[in-house]
């Protein structure tokens, strides 16, 4: 289908109207498209920025909570080298 609809009208005779059946059902539906497009985009622009909102307000939550204490339980890490495997010089 032609996009230039001047185009489509100039190129029908005077007797030939059968060319323009379905014209305006085929309009509609090429309209209804781009808003259905249109309305799509607002989705996904709406939808990142609720993921940023989300993503900016945890990230400040997070680093206005109280850093935790070192625990007891640190010397058992893995960087503490009192692993039994660290005079062996074995990297995991």
């Amino acid at each position: 289908m032609t996009d230039d609809m001047n185009e489509l009208i100039a190129a029908v005779g005077p007797g030939d109207a059968g060319r323009l059946v379905g014209m305006e059902d085929a309009v509609w539906v090429r309209i209804g498209e781009r808003r259905e497009r249109a309305r799509m985009g607002q989705v996904r622009v709406a939808a990142v920025a609720l993921a940023l909102v989300i993503g900016v307000a945890n990230g400040g939550l997070m680093l206005m909570a109280p850093r935790p204490e070192p625990s007891e339980m640190r010397i058992f890490t893995v960087s503490a080298g009192l692993s039994p495997l660290s005079g062996l010089d074995v990297r995991g």
